[in-house]
């Protein structure tokens, strides 16, 4: 019962909903980026709409770590935090990453040597596995800082960290989105200021475990908030809007901050109470991070050896229905992973 009354239940609903996400961003980037979608006009509208619509996803799952990691009430050593949370994204890289660098080079080579076992290890190595798999090398790092970046926050004032914030979303966000906008080149400096956008996500969630009160409302006031945020990112991307940008595009930004704010402002007026789905929720984010490591196994599956995509007999339900089976497939392998102890305990 203690664990019960501990428990936070929005980050189980923000943690299963960011996976769903995931598989849905990945469903239509993987189309977008290796077909030509010209002879479905329909589909090169919605593809991205759908995109943007789902890229809060990765800010989402930063801003859990950052709020579960960073809150000034949990107390966790530097030797704790190697030798339990980074071995547990180690164990997942070379698990995962090495079998997947090894499918990669056998389909671009047309069969498999004995020399790739040791070449599928070196590009694990040296960041080049499936594509999803760069979030692992982003959270390791991440977590390596943690007990630097909470040595810091707790010798500074709340007030320096939000200027810190707003420093970091301006050169993150901000200053990229105009720079496209006005059709400027960028130097290599100011794509790397443009990744601290995930150290900004990751003081968010601090940020936001440091909140105590919040007003009556607030949830609901946030939740009709991201509609409008949502509707804007639409109707942008409808009208061929210019500008392409990743987890650092600001309307994406406000929408991930608007949504994690609105799941915790839920769970507080709850008064900290489990909700009648809360089984369920738990259940489902427990099982959130085997469905991104092995989601795009199915997609790459239907894609690359069986030929079919969403677009193999295009209609209105057959994105939807090619989702739902990639989500289903994923969750369930996830289920499976989950059930071999070794990795229920060491990495999932």
């Amino acid at each position: 019962m203690g664990e019960m009354k501990e428990r936070q239940y929005f980050l189980d609903v923000l943690r299963a909903a960011a996976a769903c996400a995931v598989v849905l961003m990945h469903t239509v980037t993987a189309v977008m980026d290796n077909m030509d979608m010209g002879p479905y006009p329909a589909a090169q509208k919605l593809f991205p709409v759908v995109r943007d619509l789902v890229s809060w996803c990765v800010p989402v799952f930063i801003m859990i770590s950052g709020y579960l990691f960073l809150r000034p009430d949990r107390k966790i050593r530097f030797g704790q935090m190697v030798t339990k949370y980074c071995r547990r994204v180690v164990l997942a890289l070379f698990l995962f990453g090495v079998p997947y660098a090894w499918m990669e080079l056998a389909v671009t080579e047309g069969g498999f040597r004995a020399g790739m076992l040791w070449q599928g290890v070196l590009n694990v190595l040296r960041w080049q596995s499936w594509a999803h798999m760069w979030y692992l090398y982003l959270i390791l790092f991440l977590y390596l800082l943690t007990p630097a970046i909470r040595w810091v926050l707790e010798r500074i004032p709340k007030t320096a960290v939000y200027v810190l914030a707003m420093v970091l979303f301006f050169a993150g966000s901000v200053l990229p989105f105009f720079r496209q906008l006005r059709g400027m080149p960028q130097t290599a400096l100011q794509a790397a200021a443009g990744e601290m956008i995930y150290l900004f996500y990751y003081l968010c969630g601090y940020l936001f475990a440091c909140q105590e009160k919040r007003s009556k409302g607030q949830g609901a006031f946030l939740v009709c908030l991201s509609v409008l945020l949502a509707a804007g990112i639409a109707a942008l991307r409808l009208k061929s809007f210019p500008v392409w940008m990743a987890y650092n595009y600001p309307p994406t930004v406000l929408l991930s901050l608007c949504l994690f704010g609105a799941g915790l402002a839920g769970e507080r007026e709850r008064g900290g109470r489990a909700p009648k789905s809360a089984p369920f929720w738990t259940g489902a984010g427990k099982l959130s991070f085997g469905v991104y490591l092995i989601h795009p196994v199915f997609i790459n599956l239907a894609y690359k050896y069986f030929k079919v995509t969403p677009l193999t007999l295009w209609s209105g339900a057959s994105l939807p229905l090619f989702f739902g089976a990639v989500l289903v497939l994923s969750f369930g392998g996830a289920w499976l992973l989950r059930r071999i102890p070794i990795l229920r305990r060491y990495v999932l």
